[in-house]
């Protein structure tokens, strides 16, 4: 296979190359060993941005040749991948800026590589997830709408097994927060893979985003953290990317190690998260939420910087909002 060659003498992938890869992957009679060996390959592969935004623009159309938009709308999306074990952080986020008006469309999936992902802890919560035709009734009812990745793309279960025998994580670790089948205006992605992070800024910026942010949570999380600097990509659709960091300690927020911000099964996050909103929980946990929530309000024009976002985020708790979008979620 002159593709698998390609990959294995470290090229640079063309536009066609990354179709090819993707429909190889995604084809039902191609044999499990030769997709396995070709995803393996490229995961060793030096991935070029190009070929980052070949790939994602390639797997959206593959599905949604025009994609669904809504005025506004936001994803607050990590990758996966980090192997902390957090609770469901960006999945708590949620809530809470959909509570001040955000319409939100989260992009996400069961969980891969970690004791509960966002479709698993929404299932313990007794939430459903939304098929894309269904979304902009739910954003016009309740303001908030969370996509499962297997459902928005059901051509993804071809990758699925592969990537389950892969031990560490692949360039689809990445593409899950980019393949949002929605064109979103404003994006939040946490990265666990400081090396992509100028990769993946420059493929949101690609996809047109208007405003967004890539972050690598302090020591090797997929979110922003609270133990130490938090590395910024800040993508404005006429500007050039700015990078810079974030520090809990500058906003007055605890400091606390990763470790603090462990999870464990769908039915304990819930209840993490479920004592965030409600603002019975004033730990580390709840200030981790708070960090992301105010990034995210920042970048969706609802505050002029981080340090609003999070008296912001503080009132969106304490009135009370924040636990009546969840509530609004289960009805």
């Amino acid at each position: 296979m002159k593709l698998l060659k390609d990959i294995e003498d470290n090229r640079q992938l063309t536009e066609e190359h990354m179709k090819e890869f993707i429909d190889i992957l995604l084809n039902p009679n191609v044999k499990e060993d030769n997709k396995l060996k070709l995803l393996k390959s490229y995961t060793k592969k030096e991935m070029q941005q190009i070929e980052l935004t070949y790939l994602v623009k390639h797997l959206i159309s593959t599905m949604y040749p025009v994609q669904p938009y809504y005025e506004g709308a936001m994803c607050v999306c990590g990758t996966g991948g980090d192997g902390s074990n957090s609770f469901n952080i960006s999945t708590t986020v949620a809530f809470i800026v959909a509570s001040a008006g955000v319409p939100v469309v989260k992009h996400g999936n069961k969980s891969i590589t970690s004791h509960s992902g966002s479709t698993d802890v929404l299932q313990a919560m007794g939430i459903q997830t939304s098929e894309v035709a269904s979304v902009i009734k739910q954003l016009d009812t309740k303001g908030l709408s969370f996509i499962s990745a297997t459902d928005s793309y059901p051509i993804m279960k071809y990758i699925q097994p592969i990537r389950k025998q892969i031990k560490s994580p692949t360039i689809f670790n990445l593409v899950g927060p980019l393949i949002n089948p929605f064109k979103l205006t404003y994006q939040v992605m946490g990265v666990y893979d400081v090396t992509q992070l100028d990769k993946i800024a420059q493929t949101i910026k690609d996809l047109g985003r208007k405003r967004a942010i890539v972050v690598h949570g302090a020591n090797g999380m997929d979110e922003a953290t609270l133990s130490g600097n938090n590395i910024i990509y800040e993508i404005n659709q006429n500007k050039p990317i700015k990078q810079y960091t974030i520090n809990a300690k500058n906003y007055g927020l605890t400091i606390a190690d990763n470790d603090a911000l462990k999870g464990g099964t769908p039915e304990e996050n819930k209840n993490i998260a479920i004592n965030i909103l409600n603002g019975n929980d004033q730990s580390s946990k709840k200030d981790v939420v708070i960090l992301n929530a105010a990034i995210a309000l920042y970048v969706a024009e609802k505050a002029k910087d981080i340090h609003s976002g999070i008296k912001l985020v503080r009132h969106l708790i304490d009135s009370g909002q924040a636990m009546k979008q969840y509530l609004k979620m289960g009805v």
